[in-house]
């Protein structure tokens, strides 16, 4: 029997340390769609080393002792450039082995082209609109395979806004009404939120370095692959109704502090890593009163204050890995879009809740709107 079949959009160090790794697990194997010209370098790397991508995980347990593995991922066996070889990957939809579609291409390029016309081309300029063709070439290729998506970009609600701007793209294309219902009742597009700290090698241009902790939260119901993931996974991965509070606690305070430290350190302190960050007794302190004084009562409800408490503990545990060195200038990339989506809500819910504004997310945020204008 032929293995299950992922096709992904996108080619980064997190794509490379979280969704390869459970692919890897289950028996999946990958076609892989790249969308930047960096993604296109990783393409010529993927097939330079027969898709072979080194997997370091580093870090402590929670009883301290060091967990320091290395894994040989050899699940993507096709790479595709998107602007080079669309009509390659367009050929797939009719592979009846893929029932699991994903997606890693950043909060800033999960939208529609600025321009409309630009994602009515032969090659679309958007990833929602490429989704949309490679989506009408599987209906009219083979419409009653198994077919879930499940986009890995850290925005609330993903799945439903990916579904959303698919059938933005199909009403421009004029697709007739049995593909839109297609779409609708067919194929199940999945909330999801994504959770592991990744970060790239300085020598080996694939490998990913990745800390022991892995969660994805994905919203069914879900078809028989994604069981197949689940089933493999452990505890690394929950199907359940509904995951909003695991997204708040998430984005909230993991990617949230992220952000905040990001546009702090480096600026007012001179320190260009996570771990440093926190290890400076000045930043370190002023970044856990933000954590829990300012961040977590954004959250509380609808998350309980004691899972708040224990999940802030546990990213600062991460945060301190001694083994992983997540530079600054990284989560930076694309910082207007995670003010956005991560703290300028938390800012308007505390002030809200207080009637006064959070002086140390503010503070960062002046900075950061400084930075951006010199």
């Amino acid at each position: 029997m032929q293995a299950p079949r992922m096709l992904v959009f996108g080619t980064g160090v997190f794509l490379r340390g979280f969704l390869m790794d459970f692919a890897s697990r289950a028996g999946f194997k990958m076609t892989l769609v790249s969308s930047t010209p960096a993604g296109d370098d990783r393409v010529d790397l993927l097939r330079a080393a027969n898709g072979v991508v080194p997997l370091y995980i580093r870090g402590l347990d929670e009883n301290g002792a060091v967990i320091d593995t290395k894994h040989t991922l050899a699940v993507v066996d096709t790479a595709f450039k998107a602007s080079g070889d669309f009509a390659d990957v367009l050929a797939t939809a009719s592979d009846t082995s893929i029932t699991i579609v994903s997606s890693n291409v950043s909060e800033s390029g999960f939208k529609l082209s600025e321009y409309p016309a630009d994602d009515l081309l032969d090659v679309p300029a958007s990833f929602p609109a490429r989704l949309e063709r490679w989506m009408f070439a599987r209906y009219s290729a083979c419409p009653d395979a198994e077919l879930n998506v499940l986009p890995c970009e850290l925005i609330a609600d993903n799945g439903v806004r990916l579904r959303e701007m698919v059938l933005d793209v199909a009403a421009r294309m004029h697709r007739d009404a049995n593909f839109v219902a297609w779409l609708l009742n067919h194929v199940a597009f999945s909330d999801t939120l994504v959770d592991r700290i990744c970060t790239p090698s300085t020598t080996e241009p694939l490998a990913a370095i990745v800390e022991p902790h892995t969660f994805w939260a994905l919203k069914g119901p879900v078809g028989p692959s994604v069981d197949r993931l689940a089933t493999a996974a452990g505890n690394g991965i929950v199907i359940a109704p509904t995951i909003e509070n695991y997204q708040l606690r998430k984005v909230r305070l993991l990617n949230g502090l992220h952000t905040a430290m990001a546009s702090i350190a480096p600026v007012k302190f001179g320190i260009h890593t996570v771990r440093e960050s926190l290890e400076n007794t000045e930043l370190g302190a002023y970044l856990e009163a933000l954590l829990f004084d300012e961040l977590i009562p954004t959250i509380v409800p609808p998350v309980s204050l004691d899972e708040a408490t224990a999940y802030a503990n546990l990213t600062l545990r991460r945060m301190r890995n001694p083994f992983i060195e997540h530079q600054l200038s990284a989560i930076n990339q694309g910082a207007a879009t995670k003010w956005q989506t991560r703290l300028l809500p938390a800012i308007a819910i505390f002030e809200e809740q207080t009637g006064r504004r959070p002086a140390r997310i503010d503070e960062c945020l002046a900075l950061f709107q400084t930075s951006q204008a010199s």
